[in-house]
C-alpha cells in the first residue's frame, strides 16, 4: 500500500514521514460515485520514478480503513502483492519506494469492508492478502486499470468494478457512522464517551468494531487523537505540547507524548524538530 497523501496545502492526516521526499510522489485522488460515497472515502494513484535517486520512506498513522490496492513497477511482483486487501493497520506504516512503479486504490470508510465482501475486519488486521483471495475478477481489474490511459480512467474503472460487488450489510453503514462520529467529534476521548453520545451499549459497540472495523472503539479513538496531534505538530499550530494535549483532551502531555512514542516510535518534540528540518 502507498498511502494516499493529499495536496501539497494539506498533507494526509497521520503522515510522520518527510514531506519533501514525498513530494517525489505523484498523487491523484478523486472521491467515489454517488453510489458508493457511503462506503468509499476515496480512489487514489500514486505514480514514481526514483531510478537513481534516494528511495522514499513512507511512514503514516494509518486511518482505521481497508485500502484495495493494484500495483505495477520494480517491487510489485516480489515481495509486494501486486493486487491486494490491505487490512486495518494498528502499527506505524512504513513503505520504501524505490525504482519505477505505480498504483491505484480505492480507501473504503472505516468500517465498509462488509459492504463489499462477507469477512469479518479482525481477520485480516496488519494483513495484506491477495485481492484475489476476496474477490473475483480480479484479474479483469488489473487488466483494465493498468490499461487505462490515464489514472482518472483507470479509477473510473476501479469504481465501477467495486460498485458491482457492493453488498447490503446495515452493521457496516453503523459501523461507518460511528467512526465519522468520532472523528466529528473531540469530546469522544474514550470508548465509554461514545457509548454514551450515540446510545450504543459498550459491549455492542466493541463487538460492533471487531467485526466491521477490525479494531477496538478505544484503539479508534486514540488514533484518531494521535492523528490530530501528527498533523497539529507539522503545521505548528500549538507552540507547546501541553496546549496541544489539552485540547486532544489528555490528561495532561505526558500522557500524549507516552502514546505517541508507542505509536511512532519518537516523541512529539523530535518529531516537531525532524520536520522543521525537512
Amino acid at each position: 500500500m502507498l498511502d494516499p497523501p493529499a495536496p501539497p496545502a494539506r498533507r494526509a492526516r497521520g503522515l510522520v514521514s518527510s514531506p519533501t521526499s514525498g513530494a517525489r510522489i505523484e498523487v491523484v485522488r478523486v472521491p467515489p460515485p454517488e453510489p458508493l460515497a457511503d462506503v468509499v472515502e476515496t480512489f487514489w494513484a500514486g505514480r514514481w520514478d526514483l531510478r537513481g535517486e534516494t528511495p522514499h520512506t513512507t511512514q503514516l498513522l494509518a486511518d482505521p480503513c481497508v485500502n484495495l490496492v493494484v500495483e505495477e513497477g520494480d517491487a510489485a511482483g516480489d515481495e509486494v502483492v501486486a493486487a491486494r486487501l490491505v487490512g486495518i493497520w494498528t502499527r506505524l506504516w512504513v513503505r520504501e519506494l524505490a525504482g519505477r512503479g505505480r498504483v491505484f486504490g480505492a480507501k473504503l470508510h472505516a468500517g465498509a469492508l462488509r459492504a463489499f465482501v462477507d469477512l469479518p475486519a479482525h481477520r485480516v488486521q496488519n494483513r495484506i492478502v491477495p485481492l484475489a483471495t476476496c474477490f473475483e475478477g480480479v484479474d479483469g481489474l488489473r487488466q483494465e486499470v493498468l490499461s487505462a490511459a490515464d489514472a482518472e480512467t483507470a479509477l473510473a474503472a476501479f469504481a465501477r468494478w467495486l460498485a458491482a460487488r457492493r453488498r447490503t450489510c446495515p452493521d457496516a453503514s453503523l459501523a461507518v457512522a460511528l467512526v465519522a462520529r468520532i472523528r466529528s467529534d473531540p469530546s469522544i476521548t474514550s470508548a465509554e464517551a461514545l457509548a454514551e453520545a450515540t446510545g450504543e451499549h459498550l459491549r455492542s459497540l466493541q463487538r460492533l468494531f471487531r467485526e466491521q472495523v477490525g479494531a477496538s472503539p478505544k484503539w479508534v479513538i486514540r488514533q484518531n487523537r494521535l492523528q490530530e496531534a501528527a498533523l497539529a505538530i507539522e503545521q505548528g499550530r500549538h507552540p507547546t505540547l501541553a496546549d496541544l494535549a489539552a485540547e486532544l483532551g489528555y490528561a495532561d502531555q505526558a500522557h500524549l507524548a507516552r502514546d505517541f512514542r508507542h505509536a511512532v516510535g519518537t516523541s512529539p518534540s523530535a518529531l516537531r524538530k525532524r520536520l522543521g528540518q525537512d
